[in-house]
């Protein structure tokens, strides 16, 4: 679980530690549907031209900030979400879709 307070994930030091290990520090936050975020990471050779309203670099203290835009769609705001890693992205649920998944906040 992370907490999301002023449009910044605290995330879970596990993904953090995840993250840290596959060199995954800049992302592409991009919502996939209404309570859905998916964070791509953009690797060493991959260009962000274009990109600047959607790119978002993980802190050394575990913090990334969600763009105004992206938790707009989703509804997020400063609330608990699922945190997980699924294949070569992490991805964010929100609220409802926690019981669906077999969770509860």
């Amino acid at each position: 679980m992370g907490r999301v307070r002023n449009g910044t994930l605290d995330m879970p030091l596990g993904v953090c530690k995840f993250c840290a290990a596959n060199e995954w520090t800049l992302f592409r936050v991009l919502p996939l549907d209404d309570h859905r975020i998916e964070l791509q990471p953009v690797l060493a050779d991959e260009d962000t031209d274009g990109d600047e309203d959607f790119v978002s670099s993980l802190s050394s203290d575990g913090k990334l900030w969600i763009p105004g835009s992206v938790r707009e769609i989703v509804g997020l705001k400063e609330q608990s979400v699922m945190v997980r890693v699924e294949g070569r992205c992490v991805r964010l649920y929100i609220g409802h879709v926690f019981e669906t998944l077999g969770f509860r906040p």
